[in-house]
């Protein structure tokens, strides 16, 4: 009995608020009034305390840990850093290209035709999910693999379509690859994704919640017999972490000595942020390799904005604008291309001037990512990057407090590590990672593992008449903490989606349901990833 009130008790929780975000306003600014907020405060208390009742009752998905020692697949990085060129003092770089969507799912007209456990990854459902219905262009996996010549080694940079991709799942590809890893001195392999919301979930959590909450525990409790829940289709993950694994031998492979340049394109009118406190990176950043065999070029672009022109609704698969940028470079510049997502938090695009009045939202997409393309092909501010190639990573812990989360880990929708923090309870831990990285004398990147506030790379925040619990949050903004004078650049959602890092005095009640707090793993988070981050560089000085 005390089961099925705790599941009805969440089921409601769970199906009121979710149907929220759709209809809610823009991120409130400042602390609520007194009584306000304590009717919040009660609220989080009393669904902290379901989540929590419901947990200590379900049998987990797997076996919890109490400790955690360091997976065998986690790539500290480079041994010692460099400050000058060294060896034979020269860049080599190789790049892959791989559709991820098997075989057999399409037709020749683009009609779906696979089975009825793929679905695209939309957003959070309560009740229903629904099969893909058509292919607008593709989803795919992209490599770089780069080598300073300085003989410590190669960095893989690979970024797939799709929502989102956890540290469990990186490691599967990482593990694929041991053995060849070792052979040819890879010393970091990095995972992304842009976070399509139009591509066939990688993620798990875009699943039916009713049904999982109803069908998993009993999954866990006869070990795999019935079959789980999940957003995520077993086979087609198969297909991706081998695709992928492949796509990083074929990079490696084909490298290539050749010259790195950097330059920029001011891209602000093109994206607005909707949470406050409005800091942006305004930048497209491209990186563009000449081989010297005068070969086709490739162009790393780091940018911050959602892939989400299609809706959460749609039933049509796409890539979103990154897929139309990568047409129009092939096409107009002839070079092969790759996009990092950065600190895109609450960011958007703002399609005033690439919109068509009336055209479709596809062909609004596509307008957007050819007109990003042109701002690419017409940089002009570009600088040689000197062979030097610094990388470094951490593992870190957040403490899981978001109760949502807490079930989605329990019941194994999301496939990432989590250790216990007491050896009673249902109390976890997540397990994830972050990074720095060095390009030459004058250019930086920070690894998150997941999607960052801007400010807590590029300093600004709120003040305590602005933030949610109405305190000053201090903290060193990521770019005040890099070696030298260099310019910092945030490759994020790397290497784990463990949610949003928000600055920690304007995470609101979960009462109300903001898209930013449900997927808010901790509120410890982004305190924990600015002390990881700030332990590497302490290291490094």
């Amino acid at each position: 009995m005390k089961k099925r009130i705790l599941s009805l008790a969440l089921a409601f929780v769970l199906l009121f608020g979710l149907s929220l975000p759709a209809l809610a306003a823009d991120t409130a600014e400042g602390p609520p009034p007194a009584l306000e907020g304590f009717l919040y405060d009660a609220g989080d208390f009393a669904l902290r305390a379901v989540a929590n009742g419901l947990a200590s009752v379900i049998p987990p998905a797997g076996r919890t840990p109490w400790r955690y020692t360091q997976s065998p697949d986690f790539y500290p990085g480079t041994e010692r850093f460099i400050d000058k060129p060294e060896g034979a003092k020269k860049w080599s770089l190789g790049y892959a290209r791989k559709s991820l969507i098997p075989g057999g799912y399409f037709d020749k007209d683009g009609k779906y035709i696979g089975g009825n456990d793929v679905y695209l990854a939309g957003k959070v459902e309560v009740v229903n999910r629904a099969n893909p219905e058509s292919l607008a262009d593709d989803q795919a996996v992209r490599v770089t693999a780069l080598n300073d010549g300085s003989g410590r080694g190669t960095v893989i940079l690979a970024t797939l379509d799709g929502y989102a991709f956890s540290a469990g799942d990186v490691r599967v590809i990482r593990a694929l690859l041991r053995d060849y890893a070792k052979e040819k001195n890879i010393v970091s392999i990095n995972i992304g994704v842009l976070h399509q919301h139009s591509c066939i979930d990688i993620l798990g959590m875009n699943a039916p919640i009713l049904l999982a909450m109803a069908v998993n525990p009993l999954s866990n409790l006869t070990g795999g017999l019935i079959p789980s829940v999940s957003g995520k289709n077993s086979a087609f993950m198969d297909n991706l972490y081998k695709t992928t694994a492949a796509a990083i031998k074929e990079a490696v492979g084909g490298m290539k000595k050749g010259t790195l340049r950097y330059g920029t394109a001011d891209a602000k009118k093109y994206i607005r942020d909707k949470r406050p406190p409005q800091v942006i990176d305004p930048l497209l950043h491209r990186f563009r390799f000449t081989p010297d065999d005068g070969s086709r070029e490739t162009w790393l672009v780091n940018y911050a904005a959602h892939c989400v022109g299609l809706g959460g609704d749609t039933r049509e698969l796409s890539s979103d604008y990154p897929y139309y940028m990568e047409a129009e470079i092939n096409r107009k510049a002839g070079a092969n291309f790759q996009m990092i997502q950065g600190a895109q938090l609450a960011i958007t695009v703002d399609n005033a001037d690439l919109g068509i009045p009336g055209a479709t939202r596809l062909k609004n997409v596509e307008n957007y990512g050819r007109g990003l393309a042109r701002l690419l092909i017409g940089i002009k501010n570009e600088a040689k990057v000197e062979p030097i190639l610094n990388i470094r990573h951490k593992e870190f812990r957040v403490p899981i407090d978001n109760p949502l989360h807490l079930l989605l880990f329990r019941y194994g929708m999301i496939g990432t590590a989590v250790v216990k923090r007491r050896l009673v309870g249902p109390a976890i831990d997540l397990v994830t990672e972050t990074g720095y990285m060095e390009l030459g004398k004058n250019l930086a990147v920070a690894f998150a593992p997941g999607e960052l506030e801007p400010c807590l790379a590029f300093g600004g925040g709120l003040t305590a008449e602005e933030a949610w619990n109405g305190k000053e949050f201090k903290f060193t903004p990521m770019k005040d903490q890099v070696r030298g004078n260099r310019e910092l650049l945030v490759f994020g959602i790397t290497n784990d989606h463990s949610g949003y890092y928000l600055l920690p005095n304007d995470i609101q009640s979960f009462v109300l349901f903001g898209n930013e707090e449900v997927n808010t793993a901790g509120v410890q988070g982004s305190e924990l990833l600015l002390k990881a981050y700030g332990e590497i560089l302490a290291e490094l000085k």
